[in-house]
């Protein structure tokens, strides 16, 4: 099913545009079938109005049908003149007591005959009337005629009330209106029919188009299903697809990267666990062995203690990088910066012997989270006192920059070769010499710090001048705050 989805998705796009097609060519045609009708009829009835309006000018105006002789008389004259106008025109003037004026006698003795039979309703102007030419209503009509077929009619009265004495009809045949209705249907049948193959051929060939690359992504989301995340989708537009395109390929650059590190963590991870499992399986095996000597089990004792302490940190320190990458690592409320310069003020001392100095002029709260945070600076700190001497310098300050605390902790010890400091927040990242690996630790201290650092939206940074120790400073937003105090709250102890 998933091999046949794009042949699915193009189907539907050429059915969708052919559909459209056939709806645009049919309401062309009704519109135009309409119109041309319309347009005809109402030239016709222009005509016949221009007809009464002639006869009005050549017989009633002149006073010639007064009487109905005289209409009989004037009648003959005027439809004898009438020999400019086409021959299927009708006329069919009655006269009260005398019979019908026509140039048409055939066709109005044939409706003579069959007027009591001609029946129906119509209005004016109305369509598909069953009436006959000589009981059309006053007004323009549509009637049907045996001879003839459908005629538009326009009757009126000559003279009014109870002096009318006749009846004006012209009528004209509507061949013209069918026959050009008939040749436009016929015309749309071939152009409609083109037009159609000519858009599903465009449908086709757009459906192509547009679903390339969606065939595209689905060949890679095939080859990634099978394990291989290193294709990407090659395409240069920046339409909806390419967006899509490079959010996908960006997608796949975020877990390629992820399982990378997945499996270098595991691999790692394994490593640091295999050695205290090792020592404590040597240790057990040898308390076994020599378990009748009761000196030897207090020194086996503290060194499976040893390990097992080591591998609890190890296990918390990656519990601590699972919670950062779940976003859960984090519990933030208002801090006092001054209140927690106090405390660092206190503890670090605890950290190791040696001389340090705490450096502060800010006054404000940090949105942050005061445990974390601590965290942050206790490991740089510990990882501090690690390379430096006994009579090692440590300093701490914080300093404000555009709405962020920014913390810096540096050291004169050994320093960091230039070529690790780019890694030493790696996890498990290891060196020969350096900061890249916190000794005695779970070898994690560094990339906890980074990720309590951007978990808080933050960045940290190292750096180490040749043979001047290191700095490692990081940035905390968040901050607000109150106002300086006179001087900068310092503290030293060794």
């Amino acid at each position: 099913m998933r091999r046949f989805a794009p042949q699915g998705i193009r189907l539907r796009l050429v059915l969708a545009i052919s559909a459209v097609s056939a709806v645009t060519v049919g309401a062309s045609f009704i519109a135009l079938h309409a119109g041309t009708g319309s347009d005809l009829r109402a030239s016709i009835d222009r005509e016949l109005r221009t007809q009464y309006a002639e006869f009005q000018q050549h017989v009633i105006n002149k006073g010639e049908a007064s009487t109905p002789a005289g209409l009989e008389r004037a009648s003959q004259r005027f439809i004898a003149g009438q020999a400019y106008h086409p021959e299927s025109r009708i006329f069919a003037i009655a006269v009260k007591g005398k019979p019908e004026v026509t140039n048409q006698r055939a066709i109005v003795e044939k409706a003579l005959e069959t007027r009591g039979g001609e029946q129906g309703e119509t209005s004016e102007g109305g369509e598909g009337s069953q009436l006959g030419l000589l009981t059309a209503p006053d007004g323009l009509s549509t009637v049907s005629n045996h001879e003839a077929g459908q005629l538009r009619v326009l009757s009126e009265p000559i003279g009014s009330g109870p002096n009318r004495i006749g009846t004006f009809r012209a009528a004209v045949p509507l061949t013209s209106v069918t026959e050009a209705q008939r040749g436009l249907r016929n015309t749309f049948v071939v152009v409609g029919l083109g037009a159609l193959a000519l858009a599903i051929a465009i449908a086709i060939w757009l459906a192509n188009l547009i679903s390339r690359p969606l065939r595209r992504m689905a060949s890679v989301a095939t080859q990634i299903d099978a394990g291989d995340l290193s294709h990407r989708i090659e395409y240069q537009g920046r339409d909806e697809v390419g967006v899509l395109a490079e959010a996908f390929n960006h997608m796949l650059d975020r877990l390629e990267s992820g399982f990378r590190r997945q499996r270098q963590f595991v691999s790692d991870a394994s490593h640091e666990l295999r050695s205290p499992l090792t020592v404590l399986r040597g240790r057990i095996e040898l308390l076994a062995r020599d378990g009748g000597d009761p000196d030897a089990i207090p020194g086996e004792a503290d060194e499976l203690l040893r390990e097992i302490s080591r591998m609890d940190r190890l296990v918390t320190d990656m519990l601590t990088l699972a919670q950062a990458e779940r976003g859960q690592l984090l519990q933030r409320r208002p801090l006092s910066v001054e209140d927690f310069v106090d405390d660092l003020r206190r503890d670090l001392p605890l950290l190791g012997d040696r001389s340090y100095q705490v450096d502060s002029d800010l006054a404000g709260t940090l949105d942050a989270d005061p445990d974390r945070l601590a965290q942050v600076v206790r490991n740089l700190v510990s990882n501090a006192v690690r390379h430096t001497a006994s009579d090692g310098h440590i300093g701490v300050s914080v300093t404000a920059s555009n709405g962020s605390a920014v913390f810096a902790v540096s050291d004169d010890g050994d320093g960091i070769p230039p070529e690790r400091l780019e890694r030493i927040f790696d996890r498990f990242y290891r060196t020969d010499a350096g900061r890249g690996r916190d000794e005695g630790g779970s070898g994690l201290g560094l990339a906890i710090v980074r990720a309590i650092v951007e978990a808080h939206g933050g960045t940290i940074t190292a750096e180490s001048p040749p043979g001047r120790g290191a700095t490692i400073r990081f940035e905390i937003p968040g901050l607000a705050p109150r106002g300086r105090p006179a001087g900068p709250s310092r503290g030293r102890s060794t």
